[in-house]
């Protein structure tokens, strides 16, 4: 699986990671873990909220976020809402001490793509890394990591919904998905009430867990 994964990240184009956490030497930790992963990427850091948006303003190409929720005095969660409001189409993918079930699901609800918690042993956080680096979603045990739902019992999506589907995992506003494949707002609301009863789903955190299970893997780039 590793070398897969390898293989579909050295296929695309260079991307830009923004780390936020007050720690830096947490930071420089992930710096040079991802510098092992992936070592084209650009790597951007920050350690408050207002450093963190300033970075985004400073680069539109930004692709990916690493985002710890216990920052100094601020709170991590408020950090995800305003990148998400500024930058929607950024995926945010959060690396937090806090790993309590209502915790994950705030962060899914708030427009995470995945949650990877700073206990996890050093193998299974670069294994992580590279699957959201490679566009899947990551969840622990607790919430989503059950036993992978077996091959012949998967749901089969056409490509424009496993498109929609990949906008939902990435946190995006059905607007914005819309926007991104040419679609009404109004053909897209179809796709994803479509989505939902594929997945026997109600909402998109159900829809990012069930994904999840299913182990679908999206272009991230």
């Amino acid at each position: 699986m590793r070398n897969a994964l390898l293989s579909t990240l050295s296929a695309k184009p260079t991307m830009k990671v923004l780390l936020v956490d007050d720690h830096a030497l947490f930071r420089a930790g992930l710096r040079l873990l991802m510098a092992t992963i992936s070592p084209d990427a650009t790597i951007l850091e920050a350690a408050t909220i207002s450093e963190a948006l300033a970075m985004v303003a400073t680069h539109p190409d930004l692709q990916l976020c690493l985002l710890d929720l216990t920052l100094k005095n601020e709170n991590g969660l408020d950090a995800l809402g305003k990148i998400k409001a500024v930058a929607p189409n950024v995926a945010i993918v959060v690396i937090s001490a806090a790993e309590e079930p209502t915790t994950i699901y705030a962060c899914i609800d708030a427009g995470a793509m995945s949650f990877i918690p700073k206990s996890a042993p050093p193998e299974v956080l670069t294994d992580a890394l590279y699957q959201v680096l490679a566009g899947a979603i990551y969840l622990p045990d607790q919430v989503g990591g059950e036993t992978p739902v077996n091959s012949q019992e998967k749901p089969i999506f056409a490509p424009r919904q496993l498109e929609v589907i990949r906008g939902l995992s990435r946190g995006l506003p059905t607007k914005l998905i819309a926007r991104e494949l040419g679609l009404s707002e109004h053909t897209v609301r179809e796709y994803i009430a479509t989505i939902y009863r594929i997945l026997d789903v109600h909402n998109r955190t159900e829809a990012v867990i069930k994904v999840n299970r299913l182990r679908l893997r999206f272009d991230a780039g």
